[in-house]
């Protein structure tokens, strides 16, 4: 990685971001900010889940401006999964893997900045810039609220195809909901795919499965806006970028798929 890693309160915390690995000083400065941040001395708790708490602070960039940045910190696995953590190199170095991958084949994610270990507790981190542009959700409502049917209407195109050529390079997201994704406007708009910890490279056996389920992960939750003709215009652009053969008969296991999905988070 380029800079000898930093120890700090038991975590190694190594430079991935170039401008880190070229300034030990900024180096220094952004591992002793994550790991306050982590123990909870700065910076706030932003979301919490089974296996993680993400979190939110700043540090100092090349150019002396503060710069926004997501730390997640993963819990130690368990027994049962151990094993695969350490043939896989965890959910922080699976996050750098494909990462690194996703952007070897042309898309965009946030900027990775560093990563850690914790000694004792096998913790791990890793910490990335926030995404440039802005959420799904909030382009979407803002679409709304501007009257832009138009502009929705390309937006969710866009959004279909750009799932499409991600499953295309034989990528799987892990959780691809529309929070996990932010879009910088213009013509064709620009999407930013975040939260790889559980990304994958897609087998052959059971990759069709997978698909579906992400397009699910996209379709299941409510947003201002968003009606089942809109999610319909998703699956469209999706399946024609795929050139999907029996496409109504998918699309409707899609819809199966998401009716289920739909009443166990109701209930």
């Amino acid at each position: 990685m380029g800079a000898d890693p930093i120890t700090i309160h038991g975590w190694r915390i190594d430079a991935v971001g170039q401008w880190l690995t070229n300034d030990r000083q900024l180096f220094e400065a952004a591992a002793s900010q994550a790991v306050r941040t982590i123990e909870g001395t700065e910076g706030c708790l932003y979301h919490r889940s089974r296996h993680a708490m993400t979190y939110l602070t700043q540090i100092s960039g090349p150019d002396g401006n503060p710069v926004e940045v997501y730390i997640k910190a993963y819990n130690a696995p368990g027994r049962a999964a151990a094993l695969k953590e350490m043939m896989r190199g965890g959910r922080a170095g699976n996050v750098m893997r494909m990462t690194a991958a996703l952007r070897r084949a042309g898309f965009s994610t946030p900027a990775l900045l560093l990563a850690g270990t914790h000694r004792s507790s096998k913790m791990t981190m890793v910490a990335a810039a926030r995404a440039d542009g802005i959420s799904l959700p909030q382009l979407l409502a803002d679409c709304q609220s501007a009257a832009s049917p138009m502009r929705k209407r390309r937006l969710l195109g866009a959004l279909g195809s750009e799932v499409a050529r991600l499953h295309r390079c034989g990528f799987i997201h892990g959780d691809l909901t529309p929070f996990n994704i932010f879009v910088v406007s213009g013509e064709p708009p620009r999407f930013i795919f975040l939260d790889h910890d559980r990304t994958r490279r897609a087998f052959p056996a059971g990759r069709r499965y997978r698909q579906l389920r992400n397009l699910v992960q996209l379709g299941r939750f409510d947003l201002a806006g968003i009606s089942n003709t809109d999610r319909l215009r998703v699956f469209h652009a999706y399946a024609a970028a795929m050139q999907l053969r029996r496409a109504r008969a998918i699309g409707r296991r899609v819809g199966s798929m998401l009716a289920r999905r739909r009443r166990r988070d109701a209930s």
